[in-house]
């Protein structure tokens, strides 16, 4: 179950940005202005973190399983998850859309922006909490010791890549900056 651990640790990151994002996100609907600096750099995170980091790691490895053991792509959980990611990424290309007239200087597309902002952090919220209550249960229910080992393992491949590469650090580091909490690092 290492693998879901690992999921879990990540969605409190997410969770811990998506909070942070709403704050905002209600201090900008109040005065109808946005830093788009700051707007800018919780796109860069969604983006690459979760769509790029987080999202291939339950797609590629731990849906993939689940499927090879028995759940249809196309039922439920499977099917509401993939969608929910590419809709998560739809939402976000809209608001990178909105954000660039924004810094444009087109007035007119802050309430666009506002709006697919809170659209996405919604779409987070409510896919983190149906992973949790309806996939990862499932990771024990229905692999064996011999998935959960592959399953490890793959995930360990993954993190030593992010590890080379310094994605995972710098893209926790940035959720730590983009909400005002200390990085904690291992001693």
């Amino acid at each position: 179950m290492e693998s879901v651990e690992i999921l879990k640790r990540e969605h409190r990151t997410v969770l811990l940005v998506v909070t942070a994002a709403r704050r905002d996100l209600e201090r900008a609907v109040e005065t109808q202005e946005i830093a788009e600096v700051q707007v800018e750099r919780l796109l860069d995170f969604f983006r690459y973190f979760t769509n790029s980091c987080h999202d291939p790691k339950e797609e590629d490895l731990l849906f993939t399983a689940l499927h090879r053991r028995g759940l249809s792509w196309d039922d439920y959980p499977l099917r509401q998850l993939v969608r929910e990611h590419e809709e998560m990424r739809v939402v976000l290309d809209s608001a990178s859309d909105l954000l660039s007239r924004v810094e444009a200087g087109d007035g007119a597309a802050v309430p666009s922006l506002l709006h697919e902002l809170g659209v996405y952090l919604d779409l987070v919220q409510r896919h983190i909490a149906a992973e949790e209550e309806a996939a990862f249960p499932l990771v024990q229910e229905l692999l064996t010791a011999q998935d959960l080992k592959e399953l490890s393992d793959a995930f360990a491949a993954v993190a030593c890549e992010e590890l080379e590469e310094g994605v995972h650090a710098y893209y926790t580091d940035l959720a730590h900056e983009l909400t005002g909490t200390p990085a904690s690092r291992p001693a």
